[in-house]
């Protein structure tokens, strides 16, 4: 029989699993709350067992374990490689490539991307691919639609051959460690993993952009357009009153954006007016390239209702001011709030000039975007200081989806390559455990500047550093108190009479079915220690299912929930939820099948 600390943690660990589905807390929040309910359980009933014992100190060490080391620091050398732009060259060149021939191009993306997603978190990689692709979809009118969830699925596979290519491999591996398996080199399953990331390049390339919807060019975010008001003030400079239309138009080089013009309480449509008068509101409805220039070209400012029927003003047009697109995350505090309600513009110093929906559509009057309940994967077209814009770089909760992502190539690349490559010899080569070479690859980066200290900060996902704590901790836990030795008791009698392929595909399905609804984790948390255990108890080798659960958790297909970089190509796509069942969970089946066969052959069961 379990223990009464068993029988508690079994419990926070149901409940957290459902908190972690809920849209209305954050993650960050849930993993806090386990991090709190474990240090209060084990300080007030501290745990002493034959072979171990917990208390808060033992909580707290989570912040130290080496999986959290390993994976900031490659956080963070992701930066480096990043800011620096050592894969500008590589985007350039598939750029050209595609321009000779559009089905090549998409192969040869796909597996650059997933080569790189061996070595680099993958959201770092697809905010390098996605301007380019949807650059290339505007000048060959080829629809990014069929091209971006393909070159996403392409990278989350591709982080699955080696043991650093993901946060979740990291986890999965060091906590398989901690419980006796023996160490796993960076390349030891890339065989496998490789044969299984062909399997899904053709299904890919092939299969995947027919199932997907062709989206009309202007809901994909190289064009989608959004609405901005502008207000014409006796002292403006170039936009003032008495200006003339036709001679903004002829100043602009093109017809004004305008759809129509609040003058007082009515709203004219532009064919009614000549002359502009003060006060006049310009509703605008345009890309954000033309609200940009058109800006720019009259030294404006673009504001939005301020939700009591006036338009926000500034005291003058400041030159720093920047337009950018801003994805509304997973479990953001956003999610089914208002604007006005999450007090979003005082809190980030940022006006909401637009609001676009993954669906493609457009919310028509500017006053609506205040009060619109807003849900994951909106995109919010945000105006204000360039350095507050900067700071939402790297949050998982809002994303920037902007072109300017794609950083131009400085001296120092070469620098960032050679300290990444020197990372990964001295991983692959057992020399050093990948979470000192990490950590060195850090300070060399440091060092050389090719990572400022300042940077450090926005390199680094509180979501992902609280969710990987949390989870050590609980995983940890559970082993401890036997209560991950009683799960896999009655696993092991539901499984001992099937085939081993079948046992290990069972394992890789419930790592996969948390993966796409709850987090990858947490599957991988939880389902390390029972595979060992059950694997144990079995007398069966304990490292492919240790890889079951390492697979599973990496097969996020199958909903837009599922990553983070689902939702970036949701919104960029204009796919809907459906499109990322019908696409991604015949993948996901087909990975599942592959990666159990190959896994109970490699290791002769």
């Amino acid at each position: 029989m379990p223990s009464i600390h068993a029988v508690l943690l079994l419990i926070v660990t149901a409940t957290t699993f459902v908190l972690y589905t809920r849209s209305w807390i954050r993650t960050e929040l849930v993993s806090l709350l386990l991090l709190v309910t474990l240090l209060l359980l084990f300080y007030l009933f501290p745990y002493d067992g034959s072979e171990a014992r917990l208390t808060e100190v033992e909580i707290f060490a989570s912040f130290g374990h080496p999986a959290l080391i390993a994976i900031c620091s490659l956080m963070i050398l992701a930066r480096g490689l990043t800011m620096t732009g050592a894969m500008e060259p590589l985007v350039r060149l598939l750029g050209r490539l595609w321009k000779f021939n559009r089905q090549l191009g998409l192969l040869v993306t796909m597996l650059a991307a997933g080569t790189f997603s061996a070595f680099i978190n993958d959201t770092p990689v697809l905010v390098i691919m996605l301007p380019l692709l949807l650059g290339l979809a505007e000048r060959t009118s080829y629809p990014a639609s069929k091209t971006l969830m393909p070159v996403n699925f392409a990278i989350l596979a591709g982080g699955m051959l080696t043991s650093i290519g993901t946060s979740t491999n990291v986890l999965v591996l060091q906590i398989a460690q901690d419980l006796g398996m023996p160490a796993v080199g960076l390349f030891d399953f890339s065989a496998t993993a490789l044969a299984a990331f062909g399997v899904a390049l053709v299904y890919l390339w092939l299969v995947a952009p027919r199932l997907l919807p062709n989206v009309d060019r202007r809901t994909t975010d190289s064009s989608r357009v959004y609405e901005a008001s502008v207000r014409v003030s006796a002292e403006g400079k170039v936009l003032r009153a008495e200006s003339v239309v036709a001679d903004l138009e002829r100043k602009l080089g093109r017809e004004l954006p305008v759809f129509a013009v609040v003058r007082g309480d009515r709203e004219l449509v532009t064919a009614e007016i000549v002359e502009l008068s003060a006060g006049d509101v310009l509703l605008l409805r345009d890309t954000p390239k033309g609200l940009r220039e058109f800006a720019s070209t009259f030294g404006v400012d673009l504001f939005d209702r301020a939700g009591a029927g006036r338009f926000i003003e500034a005291e003058k047009p400041k030159s720093d001011t920047t337009l950018a697109e801003v994805v509304v995350g997973n479990r953001s505090e956003l999610e089914g709030r208002t604007l006005r309600d999450a007090r979003f513009a005082s809190q980030h110093q940022l006006v909401v000039v637009g609001l676009s929906r993954g669906s493609g559509g457009l919310l028509r009057t500017v006053p609506d975007i205040a009060d619109t309940p807003l849900s994951s994967g909106d995109v919010l077209l945000v105006q204000g200081p360039a350095d507050q814009v900067e700071k939402l770089r790297g949050r998982s909760d809002l994303m920037l989806l902007d072109a300017s992502l794609v950083f131009p190539r400085s001296p120092l690349a070469v620098t960032a390559l050679g300290i990444m490559a020197g990372v990964l010899v001295l991983a692959a080569l057992n020399w050093l455990p990948i979470h000192v070479a990490a950590f060195l690859g850090v300070i060399a980066m440091l060092v050389t500047g090719c990572v400022r200290i300042d940077g450090i900060g926005r390199a680094l996902s509180l979501e992902i550093v609280l969710l990987i704590a949390s989870s050590v901790a609980l995983g940890s836990s559970l082993v401890s108190t036997g209560a991950a030795a009683w799960i896999a008791e009655g696993v092991s009698v539901v499984v001992a009479d099937l085939a081993p392929s079948v046992q290990i595909a069972i394992f890789m399905t419930f790592a996969a079915l948390l993966t796409n609804f709850v987090s990858n984790a947490a599957a991988a948390a939880v389902g390390t220690p029972i595979a060992v255990a059950t694997a144990s108890a079995l007398a069966l080798p304990i490292e492919p299912f240790v890889l079951a659960i390492l697979f599973g958790a990496n097969l996020s297909y199958a909903t837009p929930i599922a990553y983070q970089t689902n939702l970036l190509v949701m919104n960029a796509g204009g796919y809907r939820f459906a499109d990322f069942v019908r696409v991604g969970t015949p993948l996901v089946a087909l990975m599942l099948f592959v990666l159990s066969v190959l896994l109970a052959r490699r290791y002769g069961m």
